[in-house]
């Protein structure tokens, strides 16, 4: 087995653990305990919109409330002028600064852990790092969604029936939804989020070039394969917000009851299918990119000194030339948790990968107890789950 066979695997193991429990992530503060699971992937959704320089649980926690709250009502409502900053809406302006506020009073997990975004009047309070892009790109997605009752399992859904015949759907998918929220989006200022009614009349106009993209198969291959060139391994927000509809163990749940409204639940299964998970991309976290690791798992392989190249593009140029037994890049995303517990604290004695070119103390650490945590993944990771048994586990068979 080649070294990064055997380092795939590894990542594959870690990936296991990690999406087997919903320990090992955060969860979304929803507004209310009754929400249908449309509205909690589309909360979802929005969520990743916002996430980009920011804690990570803030988002879900904070934003996760109010971006509730919105989805609802305008579900409710069919009407998205309830965010539109000139009226009493989701959406205020303070000195120049927009931030999004939730109509109903801060829950239990606001007041405890997020007093300082509780107004006055008990609201809550949620600012992105990027409001002005992120204000127009929930604007646009809810202008298109008004075509599918602003439902997002209906707009999947409704890609899904036209190119479920096609071996890159998950790709497809993935275009879909980078046109339902960030195409054509741009890096406003904050002021232009005052001008609604422009902003409105363009996101209309950009719907009607994205529905016609969509629903026609030359346009939609065509400008799959610019995609494919240019962007899409940029997309890291649309990447994990789709991954975790096909392999969280909380969001999957509600992804399924969303989309068997449109499509059977054997449709929905035939994505996570290893078929269709080696076509995620690997959202490119810094941790992916981090020196010290990638000249790790790159010592004594054929990419050891392309350098230049980020190591999502290593890896997947690798996949799809080598295809490992077990294993696809997208399971690298575990770096995110791996390198700041192994690589950044030089704990290669107990490390997997070191594991594979010099037996190391790996095994002091394995207490192969089913009835117990997988130790390694603990270590690793911080990942909670428990022990599968050396005689089913991807680190001790075969590496």
């Amino acid at each position: 087995m080649e070294r990064l066979d055997k380092i795939f695997k590894i990542f594959s193991f870690l990936d296991d653990f990690r999406w087997q429990s919903k320990e090992n992530y955060n969860l979304i503060n929803f507004y209310r305990p009754d929400l249908d699971d449309d509205t909690k992937i589309l909360t979802h959704w929005l969520c990743y919109i916002t996430d980009r320089q920011m804690n990570f649980k803030r988002i879900w926690d904070v934003g996760g409330y109010v971006f509730s709250e919105i989805v609802q009502e305008i579900k409710q409502k069919k009407n998205i002028s309830i965010i539109n900053p000139k009226e009493n809406s989701f959406i205020r302006e303070d000195a120049g600064k927009y931030y999004f506020l939730s109509k109903t009073d801060a829950n239990e997990e606001i007041k405890k852990n997020y007093t300082g975004y509780i107004n006055k009047d008990n609201k809550v309070q949620f600012k992105s790092r990027f409001v002005p892009t992120d204000y127009l790109c929930i604007l646009s997605t809810f202008v298109i969604l008004e075509k599918f009752n602003y439902s997002l399992s209906k707009y999947i859904s409704h890609i899904y029936i036209k190119n479920n015949d096609k071996e890159d759907i998950i790709i497809r998918l993935l275009f879909s939804l980078y046109l339902l929220t960030y195409f054509k989006i741009g890096q406003p200022k904050s002021e232009v989020i005052k001008e609604y009614e422009d902003n409105l009349n363009k996101a209309r106009q950009r719907k009607d070039e994205v529905l016609t993209i969509i629903n026609d198969k030359k346009i939609f291959d065509k400008q799959l394969e610019e995609f494919k060139k240019d962007k899409m391994f940029e997309q890291k927000r649309a990447w994990c917000s789709l991954r975790d509809y096909i392999k969280s163990y909380e969001f999957h749940k509600y992804f399924i009851n969303a989309m068997k409204q449109y499509i059977t639940e054997d449709n929905i299964k035939t994505l996570k299918t290893e078929k269709c998970l080696g076509q995620f991309v690997l959202p490119g976290d810094v941790w992916n990119n981090n020196s010290v690791f990638g000249k790790c798992i790159l010592e004594k392989t054929p990419y050891e000194k392309e350098s230049k190249k980020s190591l999502n593009i290593i890896l997947d140029d690798y996949f799809k030339k080598n295809k490992p037994e077990i294993g696809y890049p997208e399971q690298f995303d575990v770096t995110f948790d791996f390198v700041p517990r192994m690589c950044n604290k030089n704990n290669c004695k107990i490390c997997p990968i070191q594991n594979i070119d010099l037996k190391n103390d790996l095994e002091k650490i394995c207490i192969n107890n089913t009835e117990k945590y997988c130790t390694v993944a603990l270590c690793s990771c911080n990942y909670k789950n428990n022990c599968v048994g050396k005689e089913k586990c991807k680190l001790f068979v075969d590496i």
